[in-house]
């Protein structure tokens, strides 16, 4: 009867290490935009042997994906305000320059807000990390944009 007991009660540790619940691939705040009106976010990961790399991948992602949020954002308004003819290739080329170097430029500025290491049964580390900006910085920037923007269309039709 013990050795029955005993086997029963193996089977059940057994099986109740199989149910539980594995850890979460990411952490719980990753993809999340918490608020959406308020903030611009970009979200990067990274994965390296040399812990460092992983971070400046993972930032690196994460500024890749806020600067493209925001230059969604920047042309959206040129739109909605009648102010860019994106069908027009001369003023379409001009107006996205003029967006690019001042989205890299503003996002490089910011900094992660959240951030966190794994460490891999492997020995690399996963690097998740959240940047955020807030939207009326980037209004004003996004104004700042369409401004200069203007101001080149006006020296190219000069010349």
């Amino acid at each position: 009867m013990k050795k029955l007991t005993i086997l029963l009660a193996t089977a059940l540790l057994v099986l109740a290490g199989c149910s539980s619940k594995p850890d979460s691939e990411w952490p719980e705040w990753f993809d999340v935009q918490a608020e959406p009106d308020t903030y611009f976010y970009g979200f990067g990961e990274g994965v390296s042997q040399d812990s460092n790399l992983a971070a400046r991948q993972a930032r690196l992602n994460a500024q890749a994906q806020l600067a493209e949020a925001f230059s969604i954002y920047v042309e959206s308004e040129a739109r909605q305000a009648g102010q860019v003819d994106l069908g027009d290739p001369a003023t379409s080329g001009t107006f996205i320059s003029a967006i690019q170097a001042r989205v890299q430029e503003t996002v490089t500025s910011i900094e992660a807000d959240k951030a966190e290491r794994i460490r891999l049964p492997d020995g690399s580390t996963r690097v998740f990390v959240r940047m955020r900006m807030p939207r009326n910085q980037g209004a004003r920037t996004g104004r700042e944009i369409l401004d200069e923007f203007e101001e080149r269309m006006r020296e190219t039709r000069k010349n």
